[in-house]
């Protein structure tokens, strides 16, 4: 699979700068950039491993103070991928086979993609909600469906590695109402969505 990069700025003309020096760096695809709340800007991109982490320093290296935080995840699980792309579990096969919820909430977008990441990778579950994008005050959450064992060890893998100080919330619902399958699987749209760069 492409690698996957971030980058959190602080406000849209750091961001604009960044992506500029991305897109001249190395021919990487941008996934997504664009303004998140409160007024930041949200990069994420894939490619090759040389292409994304030359575009990623030179992007860093212009960003200056305005950088947030950064990621590269050299081998992003498929499932993520598809998720940014917007393709999700099927609901309704979830529902069928009376999986588990693993519900997951970082105040940072890039924190909870390295643990959506962490979690795809240990476990057999998939991701059925993944909301990065804006109205969330800059955080993020997701829900992932499955055994609930193997949900289990998704959220512990999840918390792993984290950044000092970084807390994320998590839940498991074990045998989740189908009113909780049908609130969890809604897709944002508009404004909400997290607007694919190339759609």
């Amino acid at each position: 699979m492409p690698v996957l990069a971030g980058l959190d700025l602080q406000h849209v003309p750091a961001g604009l700068a960044a992506l500029d020096a991305v897109c001249k760096e190395a021919p990487v695809r941008v996934l997504f950039a664009g303004d998140i709340d409160p007024g930041r800007f949200l990069l994420i991109f894939a490619g090759d491993l040389a292409s994304v982490e030359a575009a990623l320093q030179k992007a860093i290296a212009v960003s200056t103070d305005a950088l947030l935080e950064s990621l590269l995840l050299p081998q992003a699980h498929a499932h993520l991928h598809a998720a940014l792309r917007g393709t999700l579990a099927d609901a309704g096969a979830i529902l069928r086979a009376e999986h588990a919820l693993g519900t997951l909430h970082a105040h940072t977008p890039l924190t909870l993609l390295a643990a959506i990441d962490r979690a795809l990778k240990v476990a057999d579950v998939s991701l059925l909600r993944l909301r990065i994008a804006s109205e969330l005050a800059g955080q993020g959450h997701a829900v992932l469906a499955g055994e609930q064992s193997d949900v289990e060890v998704a959220i512990e893998a999840a918390q792993t590695g984290l950044p000092s100080g970084v807390v994320l919330q998590t839940r498991l619902i074990a045998r989740p109402a189908p009113e909780v399958v049908a609130a969890a699987m809604q897709r944002p749209v508009g404004a909400r969505s997290l607007r694919p760069f190339d759609a």
